[in-house]
């Protein structure tokens, strides 16, 4: 009996000491490496995006003045989105269809072409460009007719280039029109460590097109296939097309130094800026 005693205390003394070193010791171990082994948490779903799903699904239906309208709307309340880069590039594709097409919008006025008028005449009159307005009513050349109807878009536009976003922010009436992607940067515009870069403010100069090494007009035959330039006021600035893959580079012009895009992003900003727009460095 006496030896049955003393192996029951010393069982009970060792799995003491053995529950204890277990709870103290082992299991936080085990604890921590069973949360180092487990799949991440998904994080919640972003409650904001079924508004932006019926944004989108107003743009496919071709219901452009409606998307257009909740596009902004969803962009002034949800600020802090996971969507808000979808809902910009959307809203940017909107704006343009509406813009430089005769499309009907809100804004919009028309103009009826009179005896006497030229395209460069009817663009002074109605504040804006000559190839805005080709370009918004789908005209094929720059004849008009007496009493042909023209659609003409108050145009306010101002650019933000910013390098920490790698974007162009084009604005009309200080409201987002759309962005542009830069594909290269000069090298006195790349980003460094050295902090925060002061604001720059400037304009646009002049724009510039370009066909086989020589400068065209809207109004030249083979304008479509011009590349671009918009240049700006800001040193190392210029919006310039980047030449396609292949070209010949005897062909190409590109500025000493300045910013490339894309080519459709150089025809249409080119399309719808004007001299003396503001543009801001950032």
């Amino acid at each position: 009996m006496k030896a049955l005693f003393i192996l029951l205390l010393a069982c009970a003394i060792f799995g003491t000491a053995g529950y204890f070193t277990y709870e103290l010791f082992v299991k936080p171990k085990v604890e921590l490496q069973r949360e180092k082994d487990a799949p991440p948490t998904p994080s919640p779903a972003d409650p904001t995006l079924p508004e932006l799903k019926k944004c989108l699904a107003l743009k496919e239906k071709g219901q452009l003045i409606e998307a257009r309208h909740a596009l902004e709307d969803f962009l002034d309340r949800f600020p802090e989105s996971s969507g808000l880069e979808q809902a910009r590039e959307a809203l940017g594709e909107v704006n343009t269809r509406i813009f430089l097409s005769p499309v009907p919008a809100p804004e919009k006025q028309i103009y009826i072409v009179k005896s006497g008028d030229v395209l460069n005449r009817v663009a002074n009159r109605t504040k804006t460009t000559a190839e805005l307005l080709m370009k918004a009513n789908n005209l094929q050349g720059t004849m008009l007719r007496i009493g042909q109807k023209l659609y003409t878009s108050p145009a306010n536009f101002s650019l933000v280039i910013s390098r920490k976003r790698s974007k162009i922010t084009l604005l009309n009436d200080g409201r987002f029109f759309k962005q542009y992607p830069v594909r290269q940067w000069p090298l006195a515009l790349q980003q460094t460590k050295k902090g925060p870069v002061a604001k720059q403010a400037g304009k646009v100069l002049e724009k510039i097109a370009w066909l086989d090494g020589n400068r065209v007009i809207f109004s030249d035959k083979g304008y479509a296939d011009a590349t671009h330039w918009i240049n700006l006021s800001i040193p190392h600035c210029t919006l310039y097309s980047e030449p396609p893959t292949g070209a010949d580079p005897k062909t190409v012009s590109k500025p000493p130094s300045g910013i490339a895009i894309s080519p459709e992003a150089a025809a249409e900003l080119a399309a719808m800026l004007s001299r003396g727009n503001p543009v801001t460095l950032e």
